[in-house]
This record gives C-alpha cells, structure tokens and sequence, in this order.
C-alpha cells in the first residue's frame, strides 16, 4: 500500500448533469483533478463551466459506453490525459423511466420489458462499471492506492422495480466481490447512492413535484470523503447521502451513513467448499 498521491484522478461518469455534476463539482473543490465523460458534449461543457476548473484540473471525454469496445477505449484514453486514473467513480446509468416515463400511475410488469431494453439495462448499470473496474484497477494496484465507488440504488427498490432492480442489484454484488479481491492492496470498493429518489431529470415525469425528492448537493461530503486518504482501509461499504449529516467530522458521518455492501449479513450463508465437512 501506499499514501495517497496529493492530487489524486478521478473518472466520473455520466458527469454531465444531476448526482455526477454534483459529485465532480465537489471533487474539484476539494483538489482532486477530474476527467468528466457523458455521451452528451453540451453537458460537460457546462459543468465544467460552472467548476471554473483549468485543463490542468479537468478534462472530457464524450463516449457512449453502449457500444463496442467503449470501455477499452474510456480507460486507455483517461490514464492518458494526466497519466494515470486513480478513482473511478460509476455514476452512469439508467433510470427506471427509461422504461416508462410515468410508471407511478402506469406500472408495468417484468414480462412487458423489451428484450432489448433489458440488455441494455444490465449493460449500463452492470457491465460497463465492472469492465471499468476491471481495466482500471490493475494498474491502482500496482500504484498502491485507488478508489472505485459505485451507485448502485436502494435496496428496497432493487426487488420494487424488474430490470432497473436487477440490474442494480448486480453491481452491487459486484462492489462486494471487488472489496474482497482488493483486500490489502490500499485499493477499495464501496458504493454510494442518495438513499432515495434524487432530483434530477431521472425523475421527470413521474408527476411528483422535484421538491419531494433529495436534493443532488448530498452526494458532495461523502464524495469528496470516499476520494480522500481520510477513508484508507475502508472497503466493502454502502453510504447513504441523505444521512450523511455535513456538520459532524466526517469520519462520524461515515460511520451513520455506512453499513455493509449488500449482501453481507443478510440472508442464509451459503457453504463454502472449503468450509464443507
């Protein structure tokens, strides 16, 4: 393991608007340098407008992660413009109203789901993370220190919502099975989601005013605390936003805020070969 390096590189995904414009807008401010990518140029522009940040502290990338070969080419393309990516934070990915806009008063059934909307939900919100996971951590390893962080969702609403659920559920999964293989190497795998329905054009056209949902700015502290050398050793973790209280010492919050990646002493362990007599 090693010390963290003193101004650290982060990947943020889906940066251009909503909990990842809030999140790479902290980062910054707390001096980390940013390389920001969305599908949408428009978007970047404006976030890193709003930062005031110099190329020497944030650059972009626009990709599609859909198609072929982006993850390949996301991962070559960061570590090359500061040399190195040393958090990767997944916060890409898509909604349940890319399903259907007003489900609240018109829910639909896991059968009624295109097969080919299935696919690319578990292609977004599971696999491309994990891909970037898997091209990025090696080299963090070998540095010595490293940060992946994922949003995943609430768990309560995985097994509420067919597709969207799943595939949530899933990279979560795959957030406790990367804290195990990371276990030592000053690299950690953890997950941070709002802790509910957030207001961002996620939510759009589910006919509930935005002030009924979490305000994005939650996503800040724990953030900028997850992408520091304050959270070495910590791994395996779940941290909600919206109980994330900003006026206590962060190291406090963290421990009101967190609790075990799911699914970790929840449920009927399962035997373990190793374990079997």
């Amino acid at each position: 393991m090693s010390a963290a390096p003193a101004a650290p590189v982060a990947l943020m995904t889906g940066a251009g608007r909503g909990l990842g414009r809030v999140m790479t807008l902290a980062l910054l401010r707390a001096g980390v340098r940013v390389i920001l990518t969305s599908t949408d140029r428009a978007s970047l522009e404006e976030t890193l407008t709003a930062s005031g940040a110099s190329a020497q502290q944030a650059r972009t990338l626009v990709l599609d992660l859909a198609e072929p070969g982006a993850c390949e080419r996301l991962a070559g393309e960061a570590s090359t413009l500061f040399g190195r990516v040393d958090i990767l934070v997944n916060n890409a990915g898509l909604g349940t109203t890319s399903i259907r806009p007003d489900l609240l008063r018109n829910p639909f059934k896991f059968w009624e789901v295109e097969p080919a909307t299935f696919e690319r939900f578990f292609l977004i919100n599971s696999t491309v993370p994990y891909r970037l996971a898997s091209l990025l951590a090696p080299a963090m390893v070998a540095r010595g220190w490293g940060r992946i962080v994922n949003n995943t969702t609430s768990l309560d609403t995985m097994l509420r919502f067919a597709v969207y659920g799943g595939s949530k559920a899933a990279l979560e999964a795959h957030t406790a099975s990367m804290a195990a293989d990371l276990k030592g190497t000053g690299v950690t795998a953890n997950v941070l989601v709002p802790g509910g329905g957030a207001a961002t054009r996620m939510v759009e056209g589910l006919g509930l005013p935005m002030s009924s949902f979490i305000d994005p700015e939650v996503m800040g502290p724990p953030i900028i605390w997850l992408a520091s050398a304050a959270s070495d050793g910590v791994s395996g973790r779940r941290f909600i936003a919206r109980l994330w209280d900003p006026a206590l010492p962060p190291q406090e919050a963290a421990a009101i805020a967190g609790a075990p990646v799911a699914w970790g002493g929840y449920g009927t362990q399962g035997v373990h070969p190793a374990q079997a007599r």
